[in-house]
């Protein structure tokens, strides 16, 4: 049985992307995105749309007749996966964007978000190797929860934290 929260944070997910996207739109100066302006919002909407995906993933696989047991193998390694790759970019973007803005760029921070995807990768491997199984469920959540405290962390950056050089703002 899938639980009724994973509706819950997809729909917080489709609203946080939503309303970003708004912002974004309306504070945006004429021209190209700046890469900083790029970064933040690949991190946000990367956080934001996976948390969708992956929350509606395991209804897919229940309409799909796949085994209870299985869903959640299933899931979890498509959030492995995702995890893997798109915490990897962000180490190595991440970088550059330190290298371009040192100012707005916070190593600790950036660490501990670094490390929240780490514990999302482990959760998700636990799920998968059976150590946890009937709590598959909520532990699945703790990773999508993580990508949308991610996502709205992005947000308020984008708001709050500007560049000193107009133009990377």
């Amino acid at each position: 049985m899938i639980p009724d929260f994973l509706q819950t944070i997809a729909e917080i997910s489709i609203g946080l992307a939503g309303f970003s996207g708004l912002i974004v739109a309306l504070r945006k100066s004429p021209g190209p995105l700046t890469e900083v302006q790029k970064f933040r919002l690949k991190v946000l909407f990367g956080n934001a749309f996976g948390a969708m995906f992956l929350s509606l993933l395991p209804y897919l696989l229940s309409a799909l007749h796949v085994p209870n047991a299985r869903i959640w193998f299933d899931a979890s390694a498509a959030m492995l996966g995702f995890s893997l790759i798109f915490g990897s970019w962000i180490v190595v973007a991440g970088r550059r964007i330190a290298r371009v803005v040192p100012e707005i760029f916070n190593w600790t921070i950036f660490y501990t978000l670094t490390g929240g995807h780490v514990v999302v990768v482990i959760l998700q491997a636990a799920i998968m190797t059976g150590f946890i199984d009937e709590r598959a469920p909520g532990v699945y959540a703790i990773g999508l929860t993580w990508y949308l405290m991610h996502a709205t962390y992005q947000f308020s950056r984008m708001l709050f934290i500007l560049p000193k050089d107009p133009r990377h703002v």
